[in-house]
């Protein structure tokens, strides 16, 4: 009876020293996992920053000096210069300068696309020749004037012709401005 004892001790012993070895395992389990993870942080880490120290060492290669930067600004400004449109005071609703969309449409826009330099197929200069003014050449917006568009024809052409819309006067455009104002009449009224 005395040895059923014995061995009933050394099995519950053994029973806690088996549970002990399980968290243990698991303890060490986690930490094997916690391990891999900061293996590949740090490896991406070491990965980024050889990356960054060759991306440095290119740029040093290549390195231009703030001042030439600067001096090149200059040169690019003064023969480029941009500003506002005559026409634009501070307060104007208008934009002083045009839109994406406008600039797209715009006459350096056209030169940009060929398919769309013409009108109808017909190129700029046929238009010309015919006594017109080209569709490209005419202002589209607000903040061209018509003498933006004058100075933009070519100089053995000449400014003879009309840049506004035939039958265009100033009692028309009062009419346009009355009807326009006026509350009871509206573009989406449908009878």
């Amino acid at each position: 009876m005395k040895l059923a004892l014995n061995q009933g001790k050394i099995h519950h012993e053994m029973q806690v020293l088996e549970k002990e070895v399980e968290k243990r395992d698991s303890d060490i389990q986690q930490l094997q996992k916690q391990l891999k993870e900061a293996e590949q942080i740090l490896a991406t880490a070491v990965y980024q920053a050889k990356e960054k120290l060759k991306s440095i060492e290119k740029a040093r290669k290549g390195a231009i000096s703030s001042e030439e930067i600067i001096k090149y600004a200059h040169r690019i400004s003064a023969s480029n210069a941009v500003c506002a449109p005559l026409t634009w005071v501070p307060g104007d609703p208008r934009r002083p300068y045009p839109t994406d969309l406008e600039m797209r449409s715009g006459l350096l826009g056209q030169m940009n696309n060929p398919s769309t330099n013409g009108v109808n197929g017909h190129l700029p200069g046929d238009a010309l020749a015919a006594g017109r003014l080209p569709d490209v050449l005419a202002p589209q917006y607000p903040w061209q004037s018509n003498d933006m568009a004058r100075n933009m024809l070519p100089p053995n052409h000449s400014h003879d012709f009309l840049l506004e819309p035939p039958g265009h006067n100033k009692e028309n455009e009062d009419d346009v401005e009355v009807m326009s104002t006026d509350s009871s009449s509206s573009s989406s009224d449908s009878d």
